[in-house]
């Protein structure tokens, strides 16, 4: 049996921290220059400080706060390796809490840790009444202190988010900052913009790559993060803090942080169209056969398109009822589709009429909750303002409910290409459109059977070219 020896405890260790990496008056590197002149007064060799300043143990952007186990890189490391003396900068390094302070002091009497600040205001190896109760002072008036300075940090962040200006950090994508008077603000990136409506038409048209995970290949941020974006209010130029929107002093009106990527109604859509693929729904896989979905066992089952085991692509039925190779059934639908309608005109369809008021409908329908909200907390005038507020929003939205009627009319108009050139011109896409449009389906027989292995039937779903509502083109 093999004894593992303990490892070594240190001799010394600095501890640095720092709230914000902006704030270059108390910078890690001021901090620990601070460190290394102090360990050099209370006698440590130039081996032991290089030691300690190579390893020093850093809480980067962590609030003095914070209790001391959550400051996992710096702190709570220490109070684990226990090392035989801690030097940080000022005392405020350590702890801005009383009572993560105090736990600080218990633990290193327990574990017979020096603490010590490189301005001398503490080092608990002085173990006087008088030395501990100025730390302690110390300790409350830092506590103090940070309150003071929470506070004015969030009446300023407040203020800003109520001008709609940018607070801090880098912009949210697709967004840039811009300075204006001297103040940050976001503006329109017009690259992202584009390649953000771009990618959403995608999702918004279905079809085989209008999935989240296809849609963000083509974006500089991750999926999750493509996700979370298309999920919040951050496309209409609108912030929300703690899970709520960002309104003006009336609780109802969003703040407008920057210009609305998409309106009201794509927004609207884009969130409906959300839900079904959340819902289940998913979009043609890029490498599906062109006749995925028209293809059926003569048992009336579907056909998947699939690979065989030479890697030659095949349809096979998906109870097992057979399959045919997609070679040999792919050129006879084509010919088939050339021969009987190949001549036909192709149809151009546009829609018209409609009143779709749903987007709008919507956004009423979220400020009202916001105002009977609000209610509930004011009294006054305060509450006759939004009382009004909310009589106006009923009024229009009552109004919209009036006017909403979606109903489209669709138009189909002759373009004076034919489908055969049609079809020679266009891409795999649309080729499975044009067969879809006609009601291509396919049924795969045995070998042997009396009427041959394949039957193609044409279900169009496109109306006589005699009819009233085509319209010649011109």
């Amino acid at each position: 049996m093999t004894d593992t020896a303990a490892p070594a405890r240190a001799e010394l260790a600095f501890s640095l921290r720092l709230s914000r990496s902006s704030d270059e008056s108390s910078s890690l590197d001021v901090q620990l220059r601070a460190c290394r002149l102090k360990a050099e007064a209370l006698g440590f060799d130039a081996e032991t400080i290089a030691a300690a300043e190579a390893n020093a143990y850093v809480d980067d952007g962590v609030s003095g706060g914070s209790a001391l186990e959550a400051r996992k890189k710096g702190m709570a490391r220490i109070m684990a390796a226990c090392p035989a003396v801690v030097i940080a900068w000022k005392l405020d390094r350590f702890a801005r809490s009383v009572r993560e302070f105090q736990k600080l002091m218990d633990w290193a009497d327990e574990n017979g840790v020096r603490l010590v600040t490189s301005d001398s205001l503490l080092d608990s190896a002085d173990k006087s009444g008088t030395g501990r109760l100025i730390a302690t002072i110390i300790a409350a008036v830092a506590e103090w202190e940070l309150g003071i300075i929470t506070d004015r940090s969030e009446a300023a962040h407040e203020e800003r988010r109520a001008q709609g200006r940018w607070i801090s950090g880098k912009a949210p994508f697709p967004y840039v900052m811009e300075r204006r008077d001297g103040k940050a603000y976001l503006a329109e990136d017009a690259d992202a913009f584009a390649l953000v409506r771009e990618q959403i038409d995608v999702l918004l048209a279905r079809g085989r790559r209008a999935t989240l995970a296809a849609t963000a290949r083509a974006l500089p941020i991750g999926r999750q993060q493509w996700r979370n974006l298309l999920h919040s209010v951050t496309l209409r130029g609108w912030r929300e803090f703690k899970g709520e929107l960002v309104t003006e002093e009336d609780g109802v009106t969003p703040v407008r942080f920057g210009p609305e990527v998409i309106d009201a109604a794509t927004y609207k859509r884009l969130q409906d169209r959300l839900k079904e693929l959340e819902g289940g729904e998913r979009a043609e896989r890029e490498d599906a056969h062109q006749l995925s979905g028209m293809v059926l066992c003569s048992q009336g089952c579907k056909m998947n398109g699939g690979l065989s085991r030479r890697k030659q692509r095949l349809y096979k039925c998906k109870h097992g009822h057979g399959s045919i190779m997609a070679h040999l059934i792919e050129p006879l639908v084509y010919a088939e589709f050339r021969t009987k309608h190949g001549d036909e005109p192709l149809y151009e369809v546009t829609y018209s009429g409609g009143v779709d008021h749903s987007a709008d409908m919507a956004d009423l329908a979220a400020s009202r909750e916001r105002v009977t909200k609000a209610v509930a907390k004011v009294d006054g005038p305060a509450l006759e303002t939004l009382v009004a507020k909310l009589n106006e929003i009923e009024a229009t939205y009552a109004r919209l409910e009036a006017e909403h009627d979606p109903e489209v009319t669709e138009t189909w108009t002759r373009t004076g290409v034919l489908l055969w050139e049609a079809w020679d011109a266009t891409t795999e896409d649309t080729r499975r459109g044009l067969l879809a449009d006609w009601g291509c389906t396919v049924t795969v027989y045995p070998n042997g059977h009396p009427g041959g292995r394949v039957a193609i039937d044409w279900n169009t779903t496109q109306q006589e070219a005699d009819s009233t509502e085509y319209e010649a083109a011109a």
